[in-house]
């Protein structure tokens, strides 16, 4: 019989690269990122990492004031 080890961790993150981006405009956004495509409604929160930041668009928004980092 085989046994399944559920708390191995395949990957551990480093909670300082962990961020809480928050839609602060009256606007809905669809984010292209590269895993996909991701909607982030106005007031809403996406638990995401650091690295979203890079991207052009995110990058982009941040810096109009439209999605804040929590």
């Amino acid at each position: 019989m085989a046994t399944k080890n559920v708390d191995q961790l395949t990957w551990v993150h480093d909670p300082k690269d962990v961020i809480v981006l928050v839609n602060r405009s009256q606007n809905n956004y669809v984010l292209d990122l590269p895993t996909g495509l991701c909607r982030l409604d106005m007031g809403r929160k996406l638990r995401t990492l650091r690295s979203i930041l890079k991207i052009a668009q995110v990058k982009e928004l941040v810096d109009t004031g439209s999605l804040a980092i929590e």
